[in-house]
């Protein structure tokens, strides 16, 4: 019945992983190529935390789904929520204070180019769904 709503939510969960999971190499050939290997690194430690942070959302939001679990969804994102803000800030806490030499500027711009793709994911399932 209400199957196919459920399918698209995790399907766009599914593709955005994907997306940010690519974005990390590509964050890091940018910051290569402008900068150097330090930055490089920086960059994709900053898009790791953010890949890993999204990806705990994704599984713990779509770990339930329909109408009757809808408490137990609302329940499940909000938990998701909370554990992504804390791999964030632990991610981050961990990288500033351990790894030397380290470029903060590249980490967080490589932490906003995988975030960034929360925007992109939606329009690129939605033109695949109309090719389909």
């Amino acid at each position: 019945m209400s199957r196919t709503s459920r399918m698209i939510d995790r399907r766009l969960a599914k593709a955005l992983v994907y997306l940010q999971a690519f974005m990390i190499p590509v964050s890091a050939l940018i910051a290569w190529v402008l900068k150097d290997s330090t930055a490089a690194l920086s960059a994709a430690l900053g898009a790791f935390i953010c890949w890993l942070a999204s990806c705990y959302f994704s599984w713990q939001s779509f770990r339930a789904a329909g109408a009757r679990a809808s408490k137990q969804v609302l329940a499940n994102m909000y938990r998701g929520m909370m554990g992504k803000f804390a791999i964030m800030i632990v991610g981050f806490i961990l990288i500033l204070g351990n790894v030397k030499p380290l470029y903060p500027a590249a980490l967080f711009c490589g932490f906003i180019l995988v975030q960034a793709m929360t925007w992109v994911a939606p329009f690129l399932v939605s033109r695949l769904q109309k090719q389909v």
